[in-house]
């Protein structure tokens, strides 16, 4: 396993050290399916895909705007900072693995080749973005809104509080998708060919789209609980059609907002 840290610089480490906020991690093998998997507390992910074979790093420390309140005993005096967030990079049998050392904050800028499976999420520093990559795409945050334009593959999308927008130029095949938000509007983008089974569902909002749908009448029920002999059944709210004949299940999810299911013109 090759390990190395954006802000200590090690010397003994067989990977290209660019400047002080870049990196670059090959791959083991980069004939064999590539995976990056990361996950920042104070800080997000901008992912792009490109006609390269290593992953490029780059770490941007956070702009300091005017609501920013210094502590207590701190009147008068300018903050410093180093401009970077802390990352560790690390790759193993074609895995590289992002996290930060739980100090500083800012935007980190991730290069991959575009065929890459992705698994990351964020807690606090904004929207987690991805374009241009194709694969299976696990993306979540918990304080920003998650996007993914010109994606290929599988998406499974959340947001705790933020917008889930995705566009795809083509869907993997057979494979279930998921898009939800608690606080926030749901808006896909699929093919207008997608073969798939939509279940929609917007607790406090609307559903829309310009697909055919053949809706599913008559949803069952759904039993959630079964206690002391009694049980507790739960009428499933889910709005459930097809699409070009039905295929692998969609589900799209909000609290609050709005559900958009578009056709890719």
């Amino acid at each position: 396993m090759k390990t190395i840290s954006v802000v200590l610089l090690l010397g003994a480490v067989a990977l290209a050290q660019d400047a002080a906020d870049r990196i670059t991690v090959p791959f083991s093998d980069p004939a064999r399916p590539r995976t990056v998997k990361g996950s920042l507390v104070n800080g997000c992910f901008t992912v792009e895909g490109y006609d390269g074979k290593d992953v490029v790093v780059e770490s941007h420390g956070a702009e300091i705007g005017s609501h920013h309140r210094p502590p207590r005993g701190a009147e008068g005096m300018k903050r410093i900072d180093s401009g970077a967030i802390g990352l560790t990079v690390e790759e193993e049998a074609n895995t590289v693995t992002i996290h930060d050392r739980g100090a500083g904050s800012g935007k980190v800028l991730v290069r991959v080749p575009r065929e890459t499976t992705l698994k990351l999420s964020c807690t606090n520093g904004g929207d987690l973005k991805v374009a241009g990559v194709s694969g299976d795409l696990e993306l979540d945050d918990t304080n920003g809104g998650v996007s993914a334009a010109n994606v290929t593959g599988s998406v499974i999308a959340h947001s705790m509080n933020g917008r889930v927008l995705v566009s795809l130029d083509r869907v993997g095949p057979d494979k279930p998708m998921s898009f939800s938000s608690m606080n926030g509007d749901v808006d896909v983008t699929l093919p207008a060919g997608t073969r798939a089974t939509l279940r929609m569902k917007s607790d406090n909002g609307e559903i829309w789209t310009d697909f055919e749908v053949r809706l599913t009448p008559n949803a069952s029920p759904q039993v959630v609980e079964e206690v002391h002999g009694k049980r507790k059944v739960k009428m499933d709210k889910a709005t459930v059609g097809t699409i070009n004949g039905g295929g692998p299940d969609l589900t799209f999810k909000t609290m609050n907002g709005n559900i958009f299911v578009r056709q890719k013109k």
